[in-house]
């Protein structure tokens, strides 16, 4: 009998610890989309995004801008709601360095700011406008 208990005791603790486990709850949802800066169309750099609402526990999420688009799948993409972009775009300047054959070194990103609001079950067709307004201050 105490052999039972203990083993209803060891999965009772296994139980609460997977529980416990830090297994995130977050409803995410795909989102993809093009970014144009100030009339650029095909602009290449990263996108990162957090939430705009402050004391939420939503998941921060990136992925790489090419020739102005962006894709993040629904396991690794936002929670429906208000979310701060910072989106890099590549100034395309040559700046020499150690690029693989037939490719240049370019130089640092712009950083833009844009709050875009995320749909309820994501969009994949999400058009983030970015203006010298939305340009973020350098220290």
């Amino acid at each position: 009998m105490s052999r039972i208990v203990g083993i209803v005791c060891l999965v009772a603790v296994f139980s609460f610890i997977v529980g416990c486990g830090g297994g995130e709850s977050f409803d995410r949802v795909p989102i993809s989309g093009t970014v144009t800066c100030e009339g650029v169309d095909n602009p290449s750099g990263s996108v990162i995004g957090s939430s705009a609402t402050a004391g939420t526990s939503a998941p921060n999420i990136s992925a790489p801008l090419t020739d102005g688009k962006f894709s993040i799948p629904k396991d690794q993409g936002p929670v429906a709601g208000s979310y701060e972009f910072h989106i890099g775009i590549a100034t395309g300047e040559d700046i020499g360095g150690s690029a693989p054959e037939g490719e240049t070194e370019t130089g640092p990103e712009v950083v833009y700011k844009k709050t875009v609001e995320i749909p309820e079950g994501g969009s994949d067709s999400l058009t983030i406008e970015l203006t010298a307004a939305d340009k973020a201050e350098t220290d």
